[in-house]
């Protein structure tokens, strides 16, 4: 009984854990393309347009593959 109970509790904590890294991937992720979207707002591209969207797309790419590569 008390090793099924220990189970049980070890489950919930890694769900827990799991759960807490997901939302933090999630917010950090959030961050970076806001951060990409004011980068491409500074060099003048009207927030809203293709354009725009284009450039906060590519950039936070751009980076992503550039981090990537250096952890591997």
């Amino acid at each position: 009984m008390s090793r099924m109970i220990l189970i049980c509790s070890f489950a919930a904590l890694l769900a827990t854990v799991g759960a807490q890294s997901a939302n933090a991937f999630e917010s950090a992720r959030q961050s970076e393309w806001a951060q990409a979207g004011l980068a491409c707002a500074d060099v003048g591209i009207a927030p809203g347009s293709g354009d725009f969207n284009q450039c906060v797309f590519n950039l936070y790419y751009t980076l992503w593959n550039e981090e990537n590569e250096r952890n591997n």
